[in-house]
Parts: structure tokens; C-alpha cells; sequence
């Protein structure tokens, strides 16, 4: 798929060509649908993907509510709106929106803080005591987002869509309890601003690729996010 269906209709050409031709350009752009992305999703990670690691530290544990057991990588929702259908001006908005499996960032989250928190010393710092982990709110919702737009000049009909892929925002919420001997002695909520960005499609690429670029984007950031947990947990021990 293009960013840009550019459409310059012959003056010759009656009004009832051109929306027919409108109405053409709407019906491929909407073929873009959850079941599609889905599979974009399910190809761009593997099942390993939503596996905790193997690996244990006597010292941190990390729980969380968000999971369960749907084996399924992502589900899609699909919502039109925006339809403004001016005398000289007509635009629409395709809008899927994909929430992926929990368990992906979780699981993501889970195996850099055993790997940070071991290179960082927290052991060392805790001092003999334990922490407790909770992840309360993980980003992983993000929307492929396709804007279309038909601009009337007399008898001439311009017409373009814009793709791009958008995160939903939401920010990392991790709540932390410290332990000695089993007693909770201090306890505190770690809040990590999601910094994932919009992609836009430019001219010749692919939305599947681009798709796919977001999606390394959104793991290296879930990644930079559990590391900053650390950091910060560090500093308020």
C-alpha cells in the first residue's frame, strides 16, 4: 500500500464517474482489516516471545495481573469515523487498532530486569533484602491509522491517503514492595512515560514493513522502559 492514491479525474468524465472512483478508493483502502494485521503481528514475533525466562534471582520476583492464558498474539479492532462529506472536501479515517498479547512486554520485561538488576549490583544494594515487582500497566496497544482525503477543484477530483502507525498511549506502571525478613519495609509506585513514536509510510514503502518497523521500535523501547525501573527503583532504596 502507498500514503499517497492520487486521483485526477478527466474533465470529461461526468460527476457520477468521479464518485464512483471515490467510492472504489474507499472500498480498497477498507481492505486493510484486523485479520491482516493480526498476521503482521503473528509474523513479526514467534511463541518464545511470550515465555518468561527460565532464569531465577533469589532476591526480585516480578507478578502481574495483565496476563492470561490466550495463546493468540494480538486482537484487532476496526473503526471507520470521520467521514465528512463536503460539497468540495471529503475525507474518511480507517482507524485498527491492535492490542498485542500482554504476555510479549511482559515477558520482555520480565528478562531485562533479571539481566539489569544483576549488572546494576541491586543485589548488592538491597543489602540482604528482597523486592517484589508488580507490573500494573504495560504499553501494548498501537493503531495502523489510514486517512483518506478527495479535494473537488471545479471538475477536477484530488485525491490521496495518508497510512501511518500509531501508538496508544499509555505509560509503564510498576509497583515495588521491599521485604526484610519476610516484613514489608517500604513500598512505592515506579511510573516510566512510554516514548514509542508515530512511523509514517512515505512514498514506495510497504505498510507491512512499516508495520514491522514499529513493532522493533515498541520491543527496544518496552526494553529501555524495564531498565529505567531499575534505575529508579535504585535510587529510592
Amino acid at each position: 500500500m502507498k500514503p499517497y492514491n492520487m486521483i485526477i479525474r478527466n474533465p470529461k468524465k461526468p460527476l457520477s464517474s468521479i464518485l464512483v472512483s471515490f467510492s472504489l478508493t474507499i472500498f480498497f483502502s477498507s481492505c486493510l482489516g484486523p485479520k491482516k494485521i493480526n498476521k503482521w503481528v503473528a509474523r513479526h514475533y514467534d511463541p518464545s516471545s511470550m515465555q518468561l525466562p527460565k532464569k531465577k534471582i533469589d532476591y526480585l520476583t516480578v507478578t502481574t495481573s495483565l496476563t492470561g492464558a490466550d495463546i493468540k498474539m494480538s486482537e484487532t479492532e476496526k473503526k471507520t469515523s470521520g467521514l465528512v462529506p463536503l460539497l468540495f472536501y471529503w475525507q474518511y479515517d480507517y482507524k485498527n487498532t491492535c492490542t498485542l498479547n500482554p504476555k510479549i512486554p511482559v515477558a520482555n520485561f520480565t528478562s531485562t530486569v533479571i539481566s539489569y538488576a544483576n549488572s546494576k549490583g541491586l543485589k548488592h544494594k538491597l543489602n540482604g533484602r528482597q523486592v517484589e515487582l508488580s507490573i500494573d500497566r504495560i504499553p501494548n496497544v498501537f493503531a495502523v491509522d489510514d486517512k483518506g482525503h478527495l479535494i473537488w477543484v471545479i471538475i477536477y477530483a484530488f485525491g490521496w491517503d495518508v497510512f501511518t502507525v500509531q501508538p496508544q498511549t499509555d505509560d509503564m506502571v510498576v509497583s515495588y514492595r521491599i521485604l526484610q525478613d519476610g516484613t514489608e519495609a517500604k513500598k512505592g509506585v515506579i511510573t516510566i512515560p512510554n516514548k514509542d513514536k508515530t512511523l509514517t509510510l512515505k512514498m514506495f514503502q510497504s505498510l507491512r514493513k512499516k508495520t514491522w518497523q514499529y513493532l522493533d521500535q515498541y520491543d527496544e523501547n518496552i526494553t529501555v522502559m524495564s531498565k529505567r525501573v531499575i534505575d529508579q527503583l535504585i535510587t529510592e532504596l
